[in-house]
């Protein structure tokens, strides 16, 4: 493992001004280890090397392997951090196989997230991923931002208004998840019920309405028109606990 000079520098990558935001102010607390650079937009040239991407998964369909591998291939980009809150064996097998060079959980405190960004800058595969479900104290989740947070819905919440805004099915929203298809029905039925709507038409028309849920580019950035397509994958037969 090398040894680097701190601080390295850190951008995030999302297509959403609300969670790079976010996660910017986060960071930022970590002077001594980290300067936040500006955003890292797909397929646009970077202002200078960057030494860790951290790739949000937040609103993505699947790992969006495409978008990863091109990140992989910039030579202004040393390495890739997945940023998630729910790390399911299928994404991090599907994100290792791109290229990624480490996994970091929202839920860890944000002194440890800066310190793995820092080892894996220096080189080191890692996996600061905690126990699944625990939300430990200090927790960086609480500082972070994501569409709908002020109206009460959690992050996954979010993430399946906004696959269904786009057109998704249950079934595919579970396969970009990678979770059971009960467990999205679930997770509508309780964004339904804190928006106080009954279907996804009233799910659609609220994200339109809200300038947080609009992408900052498209899901794909060679094909601005084209549908967002899910991946190729079935859902989980079993809802996780």
């Amino acid at each position: 493992m090398a040894q680097v000079q701190l601080p390295i520098s850190v951008a995030s990558v999302n297509d959403y001004d609300l969670i790079v935001e976010g996660v910017g102010s986060m960071l930022r607390k970590y002077p001594d280890r980290l300067i936040v650079m500006d955003r890292i937009v797909i397929g646009e040239e970077l202002d200078g090397p960057v030494d860790v991407a951290l790739y949000d998964t937040y609103g993505r369909v699947g790992i969006a392997e495409p978008a990863l591998r091109a990140l992989i291939d910039d030579p202004q980009v040393a390495r890739i951090a997945v940023f998630s809150l729910d790390f399911r064996p299928e994404l991090v097998a599907e994100a290792t196989s791109a290229g990624a060079s480490g996994f970091i959980s929202k839920a860890l405190p944000g002194t440890d997230i800066a310190d793995a960004l820092v080892r894996i800058a220096s080189g080191e595969y890692v996996e600061a991923i905690g126990e699944p479900g625990e939300l430990p104290a200090g927790s960086a989740i609480a500082d972070l931002e994501w569409p709908g947070k002020d109206d009460g819905l959690s992050e996954r919440e979010s993430q399946v208004l906004v696959l269904c805004a786009e057109g998704l099915t249950n079934r595919e929203i579970a396969a970009s998840l990678y979770v059971g298809l009960e467990t999205v029905k679930s997770h509508l039925r309780s964004v339904y019920a804190k928006l106080g709507i009954h279907n996804r038409v009233a799910a659609a028309s609220y994200a339109q309405r809200s300038g947080a849920f609009v992408r900052y580019q498209p899901a794909d950035p060679t094909q601005p028109d084209a549908p967002i397509q899910p991946p190729e994958t079935e859902p989980p037969a079993t809802v996780p606990s």
